[in-house]
């Protein structure tokens, strides 16, 4: 794990197994959030489509949307990500003749509020679904990741 990295596995297609990750943290400092997709050699998807819930009581995100991951663009691949509600986004990657590569897909930044109080909170990335290149549909476990903000 990268320092001030939150490295998710969320999105484990076709029964591959997800990774939980904890960071820990102090009020005013940033968190990334890395989500990743993991297929086995030759289901990687065509497309995802996924909802990332936070705490936007302790967290703010920076900047105006998340960033396409270094295994989305080489993969020829667009991320859209539309915000819900003030702790949701539902982000779908899609686009291009290619499965999605493995590694990292989206990246979030977030800080933590100056007003944050020390304790444990989550990440959830909910609602995941794959699509396949022959266009099969497979639903997505959710899974979380725990920041730990401590106090300064």
């Amino acid at each position: 794990m990268r320092f001030a990295c939150l490295v998710v596995g969320c999105l484990p297609v076709l029964g591959q197994a997800s990774e939980v990750s904890s960071v820990t943290k102090a009020p005013g400092e940033k968190v990334t959030l890395e989500i990743r997709q993991d297929s086995a050699p030759g289901r990687a998807p065509a497309a995802l489509k996924w909802e990332v819930v936070f705490p936007a009581q302790l967290m703010e995100m920076e900047g105006d949307a998340p960033e396409a991951g270094r295994a989305a663009t080489e993969s020829g691949k667009t991320l859209q990500c539309t915000k819900l509600k003030p702790y949701s986004y539902a982000c779908i990657l899609s686009g291009g003749q290619n499965p999605t590569a493995n590694g990292v897909i989206a990246i979030f930044h977030f800080k933590i509020r100056p007003t944050a109080e020390a304790g444990t909170t989550a990440f959830r990335i909910e609602r995941g679904v794959a699509t396949a290149m022959d266009s099969k549909v497979s639903t997505l476990n959710d899974t979380e990741a725990t920041v730990i903000i401590h106090s300064q």
